[in-house]
């Protein structure tokens, strides 16, 4: 049997390393997306479309704004720039866009009126719109032509135009380059491949990293992808230094307890095999290694070497010890915290979250992994007698144990007023000080904002779609006016309905055309039997704003740089079949949902693992064993909430661990010999230590879904080591 397991350790590992070696050849298979942690929810199919366009344009955008007094300079700059980033990211053309638009909506213009215009001309006032045309025309500061003059002598299309892009932002074209003011260049581009790419992010990296900016040229940068990296980065770094650190300590450990080298190479070929099959098995079934994954792989340090620990402890101070009594010493405790684990982190595996399925996954083969290694090669290098004697400072009097474990219920009702949920999505967002720094700055200059909502509007037919757009687009005119967003983009601006654009026609045919435009024309020189003004042509959607077009009876309205001040639900109150779409509120409800299904796997965990223990322990012996870990489980959270941390999915994911291994030390402690107590405890002590090394290292980390793992695992993890020691054989006990 332990050569038929030696067999399964070492084929697993080495196919395991393979699969390391062969994935990372394609390159660094890691997803650093904290999206990409939630589940596929059932949704509408234009709902997925509308989040999908969403993701599009906000997620994929890069923008680089640049600074200088010389426009020679900052054009410069931006066609090396835009030259060296054609590979992973195209330039909006701006200029072209607006070109393109005009030149399709001209040949409507009968049917497209500015506000002021139509106002105008449904007041029967159109000597205002001659007038207005007249002046433009005068102007020495006028952009009109003759070809434009001749096609449209009242300038309503430029009328209409200028007013359709006043609320876009506050920029203008200046030798075919976005300009805001006249010392700021503007470069949006849309990314060729996904934000989260680690060959997007390290190409886009060599670029900016490479570029030299000429004297009196500053460069700003925001984007989605510029925070995935430093994210990843981040998160490499508190990988290693984690790793790093648990490794240190359990050196430590290891010297200061068993004062031997051996142990320590016990222990490192333990998790080895832990990281290196957990890694193996996680690529082969995942297209990515998750980041929250691969720092937690880290954390396999402070279980799989438990196991070790336990080996080592076992038979100390019996003389003659062998490998075959130390594996009788532990084999039944370590199997059933094994198989106890295991059902723990397939609860968490059978969750919708890819990215916890993986760490699940990771947990699960790594652990089995390290105890076939205990088990099965342990027994096979391990030329030593036995060790003579470790140090018994780790068991607890039960006296302490109770005072202890008192203290902790005491903590957690103080707690308990402080305790709150936080599902805020935003939480998860690390925003460091200068890419923070820079997205203000571009955001003052250009208004462009990431607060970014979009509205769905629905309706049974095409001109009821642009008909209920037109009702909203002067609501959210004047809350542009009042500050209360920067600006909004909607098909209806450039296409009115059917009906509208109708009545345009009717209103120029009433009150432009005719005598008053003889006169008109007369005025500007120009023949009386020119016709300008087509009324036979309506102009269609299509080809107009395609990316905010779900379907012909589906579309997205645009809001930027909402404020705080804007009730958008208030807005919409009374138009059926619009809603607005908020992606962080959205997400944040999700995790709220699965923050409470969480809650309810670890209940069901406790039940599939209390029906495994009564089996082999009976009922009572079995709730005994499982009070201890769920004791833990049910104090940390408010014992958290007294530091000021709140409650979220991701602490209540690490109440699961929590759960699995707190077993692990009751089990150990109620299978220990009498006179074996002390050596038990001194190696749950130990496993807690390294536990909390590389577990509870995390609650430092600046990435909020790792540190909230980290706080739960470092509290729950003493409690459950405190509380075990309750467990002690009853010989002992009465001593």
């Amino acid at each position: 049997m332990k050569k038929a397991g030696a067999l399964i350790w070492g084929a697993g590992l080495l196919v395991c390393l393979a699969v390391i070696l062969f994935r990372f050849q394609g390159g660094f298979p890691v997803e650093t997306n904290f999206l990409a942690l939630l589940p596929d929810e059932e949704q509408s199919p234009w709902m997925e479309q509308a989040n999908a366009r969403i993701n599009d344009e906000v997620v994929n955008r890069m923008v680089i704004l640049l600074r200088g007094e010389d426009f020679d300079s900052l054009k410069t700059v931006a066609e090396d720039l835009s030259e060296r980033l054609k590979p992973v990211a195209s330039l909006q053309d701006f200029e072209d866009q607006y070109t393109q638009l005009a030149e399709k909506l001209f040949d409507y213009r009968a049917a497209l009126l500015s506000p002021q215009d139509r106002q105008w001309l449904q007041d029967g006032r159109a000597d205002k719109v001659s007038q207005r045309a007249l002046a433009q025309i005068m102007s020495p500061l006028g952009f009109t032509n003759a070809d434009m003059i001749r096609n449209d002598p009242y300038l309503l299309f430029p009328a209409y135009l200028n007013d359709r892009l006043t609320n876009q932002s506050a920029t203008k074209m200046k030798d075919g380059w976005l300009m805001v003011g006249e010392d700021h260049l503007l470069l949006v581009y849309q990314l060729k491949g996904s934000p989260f790419n680690r060959e997007v992010q390290e190409n886009i990296k060599g670029v900016l990293d490479g570029f030299v900016a000429p004297n009196g040229v500053t460069l700003y940068k925001t984007g989605a992808v510029f925070y995935a990296q430093q994210g990843i980065e981040q998160g490499m770094e508190e990988a290693s230094l984690i790793g790093g650190l648990s490794l240190i300590g359990i050196i430590l450990l290891n010297l200061l307890v068993f004062r031997s080298v051996q142990p320590l190479l016990l222990s490192l070929l333990a998790i080895t095999s832990g990281v290196v099959v957990g890694a193996g098995v996680c690529l082969i079934f995942f297209e990515k290694l998750h980041m929250m994954a691969f720092v937690f792989g880290a954390g396999l340090i402070g279980i799989s070497v438990d196991y070790t620990f336990h080996y080592c402890c076992a038979s100390t101070g019996q003389d003659g010890a062998t490998n075959r009594m130390k594996i009788n010493e532990i084999i039944r405790p370590l199997s059933f915290g094994v198989i106890s684990s295991s059902l723990g982190f397939l609860i968490l595996a059978m969750t919708p979250f890819p990215g916890l399925r993986q760490i699940a996954i990771f947990a699960c083969s790594g652990l089995i992994a390290a105890y076939l290694c205990v088990i099965c090669i342990y027994p096979l290098i391990d030329r030593g007698t036995g060790l003579k004697s470790i140090w018994g400072w780790a068991t607890l009097d039960r006296n302490w144990s109770f005072i202890i474990g008192g203290c902790a219920v005491l903590l957690a009702l103080a707690g308990a007023a402080k305790f709150h949920v936080d599902d805020d999505v935003r939480r998860l967002q690390h925003l460091p000080a200068d890419l923070s720094a820079e997205e203000s700055y571009i955001r003052k200059v250009t208004q462009l904002d990431n607060n970014t909502r979009f509205l769905v509007v629905r309706g049974q037919s095409v001109d009821d779609v642009l008909g209920m757009q037109e009702k909203l687009i002067p609501l959210l005119d004047k809350a542009q006016r009042e500050g209360h967003l920067s600006g909004y983009q909607s098909v209806a601006q450039f296409v009115p309905s059917r009906t509208r654009q109708l009545e345009n026609h009717r209103l120029v045919s009433d009150n432009l055309l005719g005598p008053t435009l003889m006169q008109h024309l007369q005025t500007l020189g120009l023949s009386p039997d020119v016709q300008p003004y087509p009324l036979d042509k309506l102009l269609k959607p299509a080809g107009i704003l395609d990316e905010l077009q779900l379907s012909a009876t589906v579309h997205l309205m645009r809001l930027d740089g909402v404020q705080l001040s804007l009730n958008v639900a208030d807005l919409l109150a009374g138009f059926d079949g619009v809603e607005q779409i908020d992606q962080a509120a959205a997400i944040s409800q999700t995790f709220g949902t699965y923050r409470a299904r969480a809650l309810w796997m670890i209940a069901l965990a406790c039940g599939m693992i209390w029906v495994f223990l009564s089996k082999n322990y009976g009922v009572k012996r079995a709730s005994c064993l499982l009070a201890v870990p769920v004791c833990a489980v049910v104090t940390t959270p408010f014992i958290a909430a007294l530091f000021g941390e709140s409650f979220t999915l991701f602490n209540a994911m690490a109440l699961l661990l929590v759960l699995a291994i707190g077993l692990d030390y009751a089990l150990f402690s109620h299978e220990a010999k009498q006179d074996r107590f002390s050596q038990v405890m001194v190696a749950n002590a130990m496993s807690a230590l390294s536990t909390m090394m590389a577990f509870g290292l995390l609650a430092f980390s600046d990435l909020y879904a790792i540190h909230a793992f980290g706080v739960t695992i470092l509290i729950g993890i003493t409690i459950s080591f405190v509380l075990s020691s309750l467990l002690r054989p009853q010989e002992q006990e009465s001593k």
